[in-house]
């Protein structure tokens, strides 16, 4: 069951294990991996050039690893809201993003903490139907929707 969430968030109650975020893809384009090294100063030229990637054994330019983390944290956002707090992202990347391909990002609540307000997940992103990412994630939500009203 997969649940989108409003500007209010979530209600953390209704959070269940086996849950599965919404998702969040993009393809990826050498516009969007050249304006990305741009944003976060990442120039290695793997991820610009194809034929500088094609000699490290990628077919073409690929997606760097801020580009990836935040693919992940726009899916945790779409599920989780604006008020929960990401607390904690890691992951291992199995095999290139690239050009013309789409990402698409995704992940499954496996443990529910309400003494810590806290749920686990494990995290994803898959390109051409098979997973390029994998991980874990931890995200914090506030003791309710009002408190963190300001």
């Amino acid at each position: 069951m997969s649940v989108a969430v409003d500007a209010a968030g979530r209600d953390f109650g209704q959070i269940a294990i086996g849950e599965e975020l919404p998702g969040h893809s993009v393809t990826i384009t050498l516009q969007r991996l050249v304006m990305e090294a741009g944003a976060n100063r990442d120039f290695a030229m793997i991820h610009t050039d194809p034929e500088a990637a094609a000699k490290t054994g990628a077919p073409t330019a690929y997606a760097n690893t801020i580009f990836l983390e935040t693919l992940i944290e726009a899916a945790l956002r779409g599920w989780a809201g604006p008020r929960a707090w990401i607390a904690e992202i890691g992951f291992t990347m199995r095999s290139f993003n690239c050009v013309g391909q789409t990402a698409a990002a995704g992940g499954t609540v496996t443990a529910v903490r309400p003494e810590e307000r806290v749920a686990e997940l494990d995290i994803w992103i898959e390109a051409d139907g098979k997973r390029t990412l994998e991980g874990t994630a931890k995200v914090e939500f506030p003791e309710s929707k009002e408190s963190t009203d300001g």
